[in-house]
């Protein structure tokens, strides 16, 4: 699954990585956002057809709901097209999500051993998502869970799933292709294309945050010690 993220970028280094147009919304970087939060999220506007940058609460609401109900925050990319919670969200409503790491905690007995995930290249990861519209008493809320898939071969070892990671050269063909096209994209992420390290516990506790979270630990960094 993937519970826990950082996005440690500004509005204008998204605007330039996303090509953004349109105005955004305030947005502070976090290096530990957590489900339940409102997030800064890319969709195709349905009429300028531009990406733009909204905040959506992590944790999907479908539009059918009569209430918040139990806001799943991932969606299985072996499932999503077909799930009656995603499928028309999968049809019609894809986003990115932009992370600078995501985290997962190592498979095995507690205390569980917490892990960053970062580009090798230090460019922005693109999360594949899907977004909802639920109406309730006049209101609207927009919401959002994140693609998830078998972990690669470079990561399996800490954890059996990973975020689906849009290519940059696949980054239109998410948004405005078909779900069977769309549906090709949901595969692990090429083996050299991640780095991971070892981190402080603080990112335990949704509470706390800073740069100092992806701070590595005693460990270094897998697959290549250094």
């Amino acid at each position: 699954m993937c519970g826990r993220f950082a996005n440690a970028l500004s509005l204008e280094r998204m605007r330039q990585a996303f090509h953004l147009a349109g105005p955004a919304p305030d947005w502070l970087p976090s290096w530990n956002i957590a489900p339940r939060q409102p997030v800064a999220v890319v969709r195709r506007h349905p009429v300028s057809h531009n990406l733009r940058l909204d905040l959506l609460l992590w944790g999907l609401v479908p539009n059918w709901a009569h209430d918040m109900g139990r806001q799943p925050i991932n969606a299985r990319a072996e499932t999503v097209a077909t799930s009656g919670m995603f499928r028309a969200a999968f049809r019609s409503r894809r986003c990115l999500v932009p992370a600078t790491a995501y985290y997962e905690w190592q498979s095995g007995p507690p205390p569980r051993q917490p892990w960053a995930f970062a580009r090798r290249d230090g460019k922005p990861l693109a999360l594949a998502a899907i977004w909802e519209s639920w109406e309730y008493e006049g209101d609207v809320l927009r919401s959002f869970a994140i693609v998830t898939t078998q972990a690669s071969a470079a990561t399996r070892s800490i954890h059996d799933r990973m975020p689906v990671i849009i290519a940059d050269q696949d980054r239109d063909a998410w948004f405005d292709a078909s779900p069977a096209i769309a549906e090709q994209l949901l595969v692990p992420a090429p083996v050299d294309m991640l780095q991971a390290w070892r981190v402080g516990t603080r990112i335990n506790k949704v509470g706390h945050d800073g740069p100092d979270l992806l701070a590595p630990v005693e460990g270094g960094i897998f697959p290549e010690e250094k």
